[in-house]
């Protein structure tokens, strides 16, 4: 069977309070890009980018899971504040530029802890409006990873699409990881945005200690 082409975009909070998940959060990324190499469904490649209010930095851009490299606690140490929304805005720039294979789906997975304080560039509206369009008009599966944060009401506010966020207990990051590697293969094998939703099996097991 033929692989389907996937690109996702990885956009990890590096914010200080992950502090408290530093070592959970590096593991559940790998164990991530390593589902990614193994799959039989999917040729992915991937973008890193992991962001706080001193920088926000692409690690590694549109790589072949095969050849990623690996989250460390020498690449990630967490630090300062969130400004979500201006990392967001910086990803959808980036993926924009990226040059895609014939058929490869685009995938954007947005993970944090926290609520956005201190973005200068962006608004909810100015987010809103970039993921309303690259959901509708370029069919880019979105999906937000909240740890500890209410998943509904922030993921509501900038545009993404009910079904594609999960609510996350901090110990729960690896389990959610499988869960958006599961949506994106969903995705890219069909080109349906509705396959790529969580399901609520899904939802229950992310949300419970």
């Amino acid at each position: 069977m033929t692989k389907a082409p996937l690109f996702a975009h990885i956009l990890l909070d590096r914010s200080g309070s992950m502090e408290s998940c530093r070592d959970t959060t590096i593991d559940a990324f790998n164990e991530y890009v390593m589902g990614l190499r193994r799959s039989d469904d999917t040729d992915a490649r991937l973008s890193l980018t992991i962001f706080d209010s001193h920088s926000i930095d692409l690690l590694q851009n549109a790589e072949p899971a095969k050849s990623f490299l690996e989250l460390s606690r020498q690449n990630y140490v967490p630090r300062a504040s969130t400004p979500l929304l201006d990392a967001i805005g910086h990803v959808v720039a980036e993926t924009d530029k990226v040059q895609l294979r014939d058929g490869e789906k685009v995938s954007l997975v947005i993970l944090t802890d926290g609520l956005e304080n201190a973005s200068k560039e962006h608004t909810k509206g100015t987010i809103r409006a970039l993921l309303t369009d690259r959901q509708d008009n370029k069919g880019w599966l979105v999906t937000f990873l909240a740890a500890d944060v209410d998943a509904f009401t922030e993921a509501g506010a900038i545009g993404i699409q009910s079904d594609k966020y999960l609510r996350l207990k901090k110990g729960k990051l690896a389990a959610a990881m499988r869960y958006a590697a599961a949506s994106q293969a969903r995705y890219s094998q069909t080109g349906d945005l509705n396959a790529g939703n969580f399901t609520a099996e899904e939802r229950k097991d992310a949300d419970t200690d």
